[in-house]
């Protein structure tokens, strides 16, 4: 190479990093605008929170915020942006919206500070404390957040005033109820003010240049740890408790063994300056702490914010008193969300009762049936109204489509994360297994409600873990197929598990089990021999059943039975498997809805979006 390459190519090189520098500026005025327009927008919110603040109007317009969310993921489209990152920008901006409305209408000693003092259990970097960041998020003061070895000393800290609230996970949608945070609750005199529904990650942390296959010991949490068997089972290294999370991410970077490894968040890899060797490592996908935002003080709520009340107490000694305490509840028309009972102290075989329900203590019908209650129970104690954050009308608002045409259904159902009858559903999946990868985006575009991988073979581990990524990452229930009892460990995997009417031992073993069950129905079997395998599941304790056409055999041709479906005497919802998507299944899907199905089943095909539309409401 001549000394004129030599300078052509530095020229080169100079050219293009003085492009690279220049649209890095353009990045930089692009961000900026999107940040200047967020002030602005939180500059609105702030006046519409200051309207609202008057009262006499909704704090929360959920159909508003669903025909929001479809014209911006309609302009979005036509700007050439993905929906699923339209939706989950938004989605954010909106939550914060209302958590803003939602300081302007709470009424509690604490916000009336400058500075706040919130503790968490752990390490810097634990889901508690990322929990407490985000509640924390909409206060416009200075946060101070401080770490604790344990629940009680945090707690004790609350008490003395040297902490004005406290994070405390209070039960997981895995491990169950956090015992030693209720029996805290009981001990100490404090009010619950807040709660999150935390979606817990958990990764396998360790050094960038680590082995993953030479990794002999994993220090986690015991709750996490046991919230990883599939990992730690695959890897055969020895599993070891530590105190915390982001604690043992802390301890495998200063002994610099690369032998070692943790199981913590992905923020506690990033704190400690190590690296995620896998991600979302847990046995289940959906897998949720409920935390509990404790006070010294009562918080007081606008009762048109949907409020949850927890209690404590214990009913009379006689027969009937807990059926007639939780009967009051239901005759002031109020839902029962949580009962967990645990023994009384000094009182061998005699038990308090924790209570969780929707509604206000600032509403009148609430205090009418927090007095009636009293007389039921022998001790009574109200730990707090707040927010919730884990009821129907905290869900987060989904993109409402343009409707071609629809049928209605009468009568909601609800299994699992899917509301049967409150529109028609679709579920999707890929034609082949090779499409498995790609397949999230394509569904969540096209506003799917549910993956669908009952049609392939499951048992390909390769291609269960792809489906699994792909619902997890955009947010949709999995469907996946149960043809052998061996297999009935996805239970873990799926939201629903497609089953043969045909296997009876199968249909035993999966009616004794707490799952979703679709039962797809024989090529040749009668509406009646459906609904008696329907009938022999519930029998056997199971009753979240949906019945799945998938074509009975013609004379030429397998089609769906539509002509039975308007005489189909069932209380569980149908679905029909209308094939690929195509101008014909479109056709197909009406027919099938305007026949009573409550759902739809399809291969994705270039008419997913129209046939998806279609169903919309």
């Amino acid at each position: 190479m001549t000394r004129d390459d030599d300078d052509r190519s530095n020229d080169e090189q100079d050219d293009k990093r003085e492009a690279l520098a220049t649209l890095r500026r353009e990045l930089d005025g692009v961000d900026r605008g999107i940040l200047e327009g967020l002030a602005r927008r939180a500059d609105v919110v702030a006046r519409v929170g200051a309207l609202k603040s008057g009262g006499g109007t909704v704090v929360r317009d959920s159909s508003r915020e669903e025909a929001l969310l479809g014209r911006l993921v309609d302009l979005g489209r036509t700007l050439g942006l993905d929906a699923l990152l339209v939706t989950r920008v938004f989605r954010e901006v909106l939550d914060h919206s209302l958590r803003v409305q939602h300081e302007r209408l709470a009424r509690d000693p604490a916000r009336a500070r400058t500075k706040l003092s919130v503790g968490y259990q752990g390490g810097e970097g634990a889901f508690s404390q990322l929990c407490a960041q985000r509640h924390f998020a909409t206060r416009d003061v200075e946060v101070v957040y401080r770490g604790f070895s344990g629940f009680r000393p945090m707690l004790d800290a609350l008490r003395e005033h040297k902490l004005d609230y406290a994070v405390l996970p209070i039960e997981n949608t895995t491990a169950g109820s956090i015992n030693e945070s209720y029996d805290l609750l009981a001990e100490m005199d404090l009010h619950l003010v807040g709660e999150e529904a935390w979606k817990v990650e958990h990764c396998l942390i360790g050094f960038e240049d680590a082995d993953v296959d030479a990794i002999e010991r994993v220090f986690s949490h015991p709750v996490a740890l046991a919230q990883c068997g599939r990992l730690l089972s695959e890897l055969g290294c020895k599993a070891e408790a530590f105190e915390d999370t982001a604690l043992a991410v802390a301890k495998v970077k200063a002994e610099g063994d690369r032998r070692q490894a943790a199981i913590a968040s992905d923020a506690a890899a990033r704190i400690h300056g190590l690296s995620v060797l896998r991600h979302a490592v847990q046995d289940q996908r959906s897998n949720y702490t409920r935390m509990v935002i404790v006070s010294r003080e009562p918080a007081h709520f606008d009762v048109r914010i949907p409020c949850k009340t927890s209690l404590i107490f214990a009913t009379h000694h006689r027969e009937g008193a807990l059926a007639r305490a939780i009967a009051v509840l239901a005759e002031h028309g109020l839902n029962l969300t949580k009962l967990e009972s645990r023994p009384r102290p000094n009182n061998p075989w005699e038990y308090r009762f924790y209570l969780d329900f929707e509604g206000n203590l600032d509403d009148p019908v609430v205090r009418d049936a927090l007095e009636e209650l009293a007389r039921e129970t022998s001790y009574l104690r109200i730990l707090g109204t707040y927010p919730t954050r884990t009821s129907d009308a905290a869900k987060p608002a989904t993109p409402r489509r343009k409707r071609i045409d629809a049928a209605p259904s009468a009568g909601v159902m609800r299994i699992g994360a899917l509301d049967f009858g409150a529109r028609p559903l679709v579920f999707a999946g890929p034609m082949t297994a090779s499409d498995s990868e790609g397949i999230g985006a394509t569904l969540h575009n096209a506003g799917v409600d549910a993956l669908w991988g009952a049609h392939l073979d499951e048992r390909d581990e390769a291609l269960r873990q792809a489906l699994v990524r792909a619902a997890g990452t955009h947010h949709l229930p999995l469907v996946l197929g149960l043809r052998h009892r061996a297999d009935i460990a996805m239970v873990r995997d799926a939201d629903l598990l497609v089953v043969s009417m045909d296997d009876t031992e199968l249909l035993d073993e999966i009616g004794r089990l707490d799952v979703g069950i679709v039962l797809q129905r024989g090529l040749s079997a009668t509406t009646d021999a459906w609904l008696a395998a329907a009938d022999r599941v519930r029998k056997r304790g199971n009753a979240r059943i949906v019945l799945l056409d998938a074509g009975v055999q013609l004379l030429d041709r397998r089609a769906p039975d539509l002509a039975a479906l308007p005489d189909l005497d069932t209380p569980y919802p149908v679905v029909v498997d209308v094939g690929e998507a195509s101008t014909r299944s479109i056709a197909l899907a009406r027919a099938a809805v305007s026949a009573g199905a409550r759902g739809v089943v399809v291969r994705a095909g270039d008419a997913l979006e129209t046939l998806t539309a279609t169903l919309r409401p």
